[in-house]
């Protein structure tokens, strides 16, 4: 991890640079996101079970990277500098910690604190990967190639779910990793007589909140990022607004409208009409080519769901848990599907760390969405501006999409929304010195 340095530029527009070691954060985080989405999410390390997926390994092992370089560099800016996100993580982790004790002073099945003990894990693989991300990263340059990668990765990820969707064949099942065994039942699902594609997911929620949560930034370098070709601009765009019309979830067309909403306002208004124009061809596309999914969409809204009541009749379970330990929960990672499976991960981390838990967790999603709008608002480069509302539009998609599902189960959904909390941070410390951008009245 490298100090964030700026080179003179033009008055009150500091320009964003540092020469890179040959293998930075970027570097890192670009492997752990090919581990993350190449490698079918339901691989494991038979031996360590739960605990064995490779991204999740990955994520602790970038731990213990980071902790070696805070031991390295005691006094580098970046270790001294007060950093909010990485500050809120510190209390989640404490929150955990807490519930974890009182699942050890608790009367708890054998089953559920071994299950304890693996949620430790689980939370330091969450903390690795945000604090790499936020402390790591170390010059807007090096912080734009991270992006180009991941939404290249992301394009590539939608493609194959719209493979899926077309053939109806899963081919991540004919895969063969060695020393990966596979946890899951492999073939793909079906609703309504469509397949709901996951590409390597596990689940096409998963599936669903990868896509959401990436297409913020796949829009905003398609519509700023000009020293890219159009192809490679486009191409994510197109492939995920079509996985997500496609992916017969509710959760996935919901959260697509949530980060259009937050970022369609800081459009200009030649791109606003482009925009809505394309999604509509996008629509009547599939109206024509894919028969009956118009009609499929419109009935997951407007007729009654045995999911959605699944998850209302829910709300009298989670209240007599969190009663009998209202303050720090029954222990991460306890609450098993055994007992009942909620589809929302705010009332399993209720029931699981408590209400101190619940409050940190939404800490720091909060802290991520605030710095990255105060980045934007300071940030003179106009690229760069635009990736601080397509965080902000990340983070609320992957908040929103938390409430539908146990995100936290699931190594690409967790993994991805803790590195985009982590790239909020990384994001505010690079702008945290630039000087805001006047107002320009327009012509």
């Amino acid at each position: 991890m490298l100090k964030i340095t700026k080179n003179a530029g033009t008055p009150g527009h500091p320009v964003h640079s540092a020469r890179p070691k040959a293998s930075d954060a970027v570097t890192v985080l670009t492997f752990y996101l090919l581990v993350l989405l190449v490698v079918p999410s339901d691989r494991r390390v038979a031996a360590l079970g739960g605990a064995g997926a490779p991204a999740g390994l990955f994520a602790l092992a970038s731990l213990l990277w980071w902790c070696w370089h805070h031991i390295q560099h005691p006094h580098a800016a970046w270790t001294r500098r007060f950093q909010p996100v990485r500050t809120a993580m510190f209390v989640y982790c404490a929150a955990v910690a807490a519930s974890y004790a009182m699942a050890s002073l608790s009367a708890l099945p054998p089953t559920d604190i071994s299950v304890a003990d693996m949620g430790l894990l689980r939370v330091a693989a969450f903390a690795g990967i945000l604090l790499v991300a936020n402390d790591g990263v170390p010059s807007g340059e090096r912080f734009l190639v991270l992006i180009r990668r991941l939404c290249l990765l992301a394009g590539l990820y939608a493609g194959l779910g719209l493979v899926q969707f077309f053939t109806g064949i899963s081919i991540v099942d004919s895969i063969q990793i060695p020393g990966l065994t596979s946890s899951a039942v492999g073939g793909t699902e079906a609703r309504a007589g469509f397949i709901r594609a996951d590409a390597t997911a596990m689940h096409p929620l998963e599936y669903a909140m990868v896509l959401v949560m990436a297409l913020p930034f796949c829009l905003t370098l398609a519509l700023y990022d000009k020293k890219r070709s159009a192809f490679l601009r486009w191409f994510p765009v197109a492939a995920i607004a079509l996985s997500s019309v496609l992916s017969v979830t509710r959760s996935a067309l919901l959260g697509l409208v949530a980060v259009v909403l937050v970022l369609l306002p800081t459009w200009p208004r030649a791109a606003r009409r482009g925009m809505i124009a394309a999604f509509a061809v996008v629509l009547v596309g599939v109206y024509v080519a894919v028969p009956g999914m118009m009609g499929t969409i419109v009935g997951m809204f407007s007729g009654g769901s045995s999911s959605v009541s699944s998850r209302t009749s829910s709300y009298d379970t989670v209240v007599g848990f969190v009663e009998l330990s209202p303050f720090f929960g029954r222990g991460f990672g306890t609450f098993l599907p055994s007992y009942r499976i909620l589809d929302n991960q705010y009332l399993s981390a209720a029931i699981e760390t408590g209400l101190v838990g619940i409050i940190a967790l939404l800490l720091v999603i909060v802290c991520a969405g605030a710095v990255a709008l105060a980045g934007s608002r300071r940030e003179p480069d106009p690229l760069l501006k635009h990736l601080g509302t397509a965080l902000l539009a990340s983070t609320i998609g992957g908040a929103l999409l938390t409430a539908f599902f146990d995100c936290f189960a699931f190594p690409q959904a967790c993994g991805m929304l803790f590195l985009v909390l982590g790239l909020c941070g990384s994001y505010w410390n690079l702008t945290r010195n630039s000087v805001p951008a006047k107002p320009v009245a327009a012509p």
